[in-house]
């Protein structure tokens, strides 16, 4: 065998040193993908499912968690919060034995039970704050039309401190950025409840149906012509601006939190459920639980740039992660179907990702990003 040119040696040591440093790239690039994690209940599966999405290499489940206490009933996890901290999840069972309803704290990661405290008639949505306090809208889904109340519990001992009474079919639970008020909708009674969260007192309602926006004054009343039926109220990152999902209505109204009239009207067919603005207060996407599918509004010209199809029917919750990339949404599924949970990258408009989950699907959150 011929001996090879020092010129030959020389293009084989930089054909190897390339392939290594395309070698070390591709880990490196590998070990930089990130992992976004998000928490799911499924209502008629009495579970918390645990996902974690790489845009690289998918979705999957990666737990589930059984929460409830009796094996003979469906006690309805519906709402679900993870804290600013990621230290905890706090979780509603709507359904209790015999009537009342549970807010559960467990700890992230590990997923075990910490504390628990019984709160009203089907604690729907809930709301956790820097000062440490859930807010519970205690939804009476299934009782009488009476008025109900939010729910205010001081976290680190599951204690109930107030109930403040709002209105009838309290839903939506949502702080202004700086967590001074704090936002819920009456389903019933069309109106839109503003709370000091300190003094823990309602300091406006806005009535969402008459068409001259007016600033409620006495009892509330509800209007046959205009109906709304809100569903979920969120601000814009400013703090400046709320939306609220009028599910009967088909329209999202935007308000205009100092002067507290709706400012605009954003169509929005099908039945409007869930919504949220990109961090950035560029986009608001909306869940349309009648038509199964996300719109995503255009907030600077007021106008739908997308409409996305879920993975199946009764679209529900939504939640965007702190980059504004992508954002996660819970699809119910209808009779035997098995929930899901839908990722939408938002810079291309579409659905990227999609994975099984206990049916009926509802309340999301997102945990934390990771790199692994």
């Amino acid at each position: 065998m011929s001996a090879r040119s020092p010129a030959v040696w020389m293009r084989v040591a930089l054909v190897l040193a390339t392939a290594s440093e395309l070698s070390l790239s591709s880990e490196e690039a590998k070990a930089q993908t990130p992992t976004y994690w998000v928490y799911v209940a499924s209502e008629s599966a009495d579970e918390v499912s645990v996902i974690a999405f790489t845009p690289v290499s998918g979705i999957q489940v990666e737990k589930v968690i059984p929460v409830g206490f009796w094996p003979l009933e469906t006690e309805g996890p519906h709402g679900l919060a993870i804290p600013d901290d990621g230290n905890h999840w706090f979780v509603t069972l709507g359904h209790g034995v015999p009537v009342f309803g549970t807010l559960l704290k467990f700890r992230t990661g590990a997923d075990t039970l910490v504390g628990r405290v019984e709160l009203g008639m089907f604690p729907a949505t809930v709301a956790v704050s820097q000062a440490q306090l859930a807010f519970v809208v205690n939804a009476n889904f299934h009782g009488d039309r009476v008025p109900s109340a939010v729910s205010v519990v001081d976290v680190p001992t599951m204690v109930e401190l107030a109930r403040v009474r709002t209105c009838v079919m309290p839903h939506g639970s949502r702080f202004s950025p700086d967590q001074s008020k704090h936002y819920s909708v009456c389903m019933i009674d069309d109106q839109l409840v503003e709370l000091d969260a300190y003094a823990l007192v309602v300091v406006r309602r806005l009535d969402l149906t008459a068409r001259s926006d007016r600033t409620m004054q006495g009892p509330p009343t509800r209007n046959a012509d205009h109906p709304c039926t809100p569903t979920w109220v969120t601000p814009s990152p400013d703090g400046r601006r709320l939306y609220v999902p009028c599910n009967r209505g088909d329209v999202v109204l935007e308000i205009d939190v100092d002067r507290w009239v709706v400012v605009r009207r954003f169509t929005s067919p099908t039945a409007p459920y869930n919504a949220e603005v990109t961090p950035d207060g560029r986009r608001l996407v909306v869940t349309q639980k009648g038509s199964a599918e996300v719109s995503i509004v255009d907030l600077l010209s007021g106008k739908r740039v997308a409409a996305i199809p879920s993975s199946r029917r009764v679209t529900h919750g939504v939640s965007i992660e702190p980059d504004g990339r992508y954002a996660f949404i819970s699809v119910e599924g209808v009779r035997g179907e098995a929930g899901a949970v839908d990722v939408i990258d938002l810079e291309q408009l579409r659905k990227v990702a999609s994975v099984d989950v206990g049916k009926q699907a509802g309340g999301i959150a997102f945990w934390k990003k990771t790199y692994r």
